[in-house]
């Protein structure tokens, strides 16, 4: 299924928006096939090793422009070295095949490929083929909320880079270990490893590291509410996108910089970044820049008091990450539309999504979620004038929240806003509307971390 450039209060004809998509599509894949040419001429005199070498470079290449043609590269790539037993080919060949899986959204399939190759690698003691497999089954762990799973790959990942004394690993792992540190809570250890990240890449001159963590410092200062810190690194980021022609990273910090300027309360300038990355995405390929940047939009609708409309983008979101078991995005998107649904009038609806939700975040250990759910339930259950358990919500609300900023760097803010927290749980207080452009970020924040390891 195809997907268009989202435009409020327009609507298009199916064929009009398969047209557009077209056109918008012609420049990704010219430069794959730009880059791809000569490798394909190559590959019509390659024999042997040799041209299952140059099937896993063409994989790489088409990979951010059509991820099933690179899948298709991969596959042709492993058959061949499978059965010319060249096992080092056929390693390289499955965990290609495992990336184009996981950026497609299919987290089953790239496990099994991730697993394989690491298996074929142990076997013939490549370990920086080892070291690339660990970071990647844990990032698939980091996507699935198994947080303490992906920690120990993680570091059985450093732990042989620091071996071979590579560094540029060392810091791709280290990238995604930050963005486990903030789901959990702890903005500035996540910052202390990012800039650890951004020390290696400046000294290694490795441009696409640094636009990476870059993007990731903008997503952990957004958090901080430090937002002009937070545009100006996402502005860096964009420069190294623009510079390396990386168009995927482009899509990604165009999204990322629109929920910023959400978060600091500049709408139209958000929906120009947003719509300006969905004109350059592809649905398949771009799956979780797509959910980001809808959310987005959907947050806006919402504060536009369009809750029909913000819920009907929420549900496709919802539909697609249960489909792929990504539960701990499902959880927020089930808070937005139980949120919408309160406000709708729509409680038993609401409280439906709210509990589901609060489940899920309580398992996954992610207390900003859970903080959210409690202030929703609070209100939902206000209005029902179930008022004890509204009360005893709203004292779990106030836990959390004086334990979490307690324990973590925003001591500032949390003294200034907490007695903004009363008994009713006001719509529109300060607090509230912090802990939803905070849910915003949750959804960015994996996405500018997603550091897989060629």
């Amino acid at each position: 299924m195809i997907r268009h450039k989202y435009i409020p209060e327009t609507k298009m004809s199916s064929c009009k928006i398969a047209f557009i998509f077209f056109l918008l599509m012609i420049p990704f894949m010219m430069v794959a096939q730009d880059e791809a040419a000569p490798l394909i001429e190559k590959l019509q005199q390659a024999k042997g090793n040799v041209k299952v070498d140059i099937l896993n470079e063409i994989s790489v290449v088409y990979r951010k422009s059509d991820r099933y043609m690179a899948l298709d590269y991969a596959r042709k790539a492993y058959s061949l070295a499978a059965g010319s037993k060249y096992l080092s080919g056929k390693a390289l060949a499955k965990k290609n095949e495992g990336i184009c899986w996981f950026f497609v959204g299919n987290n089953d399939s790239a496990t099994i490929c991730y697993t394989e190759s690491l298996d074929i690698f142990t076997l013939i003691k490549d370990q920086k083929g080892m070291s690339a497999c660990y970071n990647n089954l844990g990032l698939i762990a980091q996507e699935t909320g198994k947080y303490d799973e992906a920690l120990s790959l993680y570091k059985l990942s450093i732990d042989i880079d620091k071996k071979l004394g590579d560094e540029i690993g060392v810091a791709l792992t280290l990238e995604n270990m930050a963005a486990i540190h903030m789901y959990r809570g702890n903005a500035y250890k996540a910052i202390i490893l990012t800039n650890e990240c951004i020390h290696i890449y400046t000294k290694q001159s490795y441009k696409p590291g640094l636009m990476a963590s870059y993007s990731n410092r903008g997503s952990e200062y957004d958090y901080l509410m430090k937002y002009d810190e937070s545009i100006h690194d996402f502005t860096k980021a964009l420069d190294l996108a623009r510079e390396l022609n990386d168009k995927y990273w482009e899509i990604k910090t165009k999204s990322n910089i629109g929920v910023i300027y959400w978060h600091m309360g500049k709408p139209n300038i958000s929906i120009e970044y947003l719509n300006s990355a969905l004109e350059m995405s592809d649905e398949y390929d771009d799956a979780y820049n797509i959910d980001n940047t809808l959310k987005t939009i959907a947050e806006i609708y919402s504060s536009q008091k369009k809750y029909v409309k913000s819920n009907k983008i929420l549900q496709r979101i919802l539909k697609r990450n249960e489909t792929i078991e990504n539960v701990r995005q499902a959880a927020v998107i089930m808070t937005n539309i139980g949120r919408n649904l309160v406000e709708l009038d729509e409680i038993d609806k609401a409280l439906g999504y709210l509990n589901k939700s609060l489940e899920i975040t309580s398992e996954l250990e992610a207390p900003y979620e859970k903080l959210e759910n409690y202030r929703n339930l609070a209100h939902a259950n206000a209005v029902l004038h179930n008022f004890r358990l509204a009360d005893s919500l709203q004292d779990l609300f106030a836990q959390t929240y004086s334990s979490l900023f307690n324990a973590d760097s925003i001591g500032a803010f949390r003294d200034s806003e907490v007695s903004k927290v009363d008994g009713h749980f006001a719509k529109t207080s300060a607090v509230s509307d912090w802990i939803t452009a905070f849910a915003s970020l949750i959804i960015i924040l994996l996405l500018s971390v997603v550091a897989y390891r060629r």
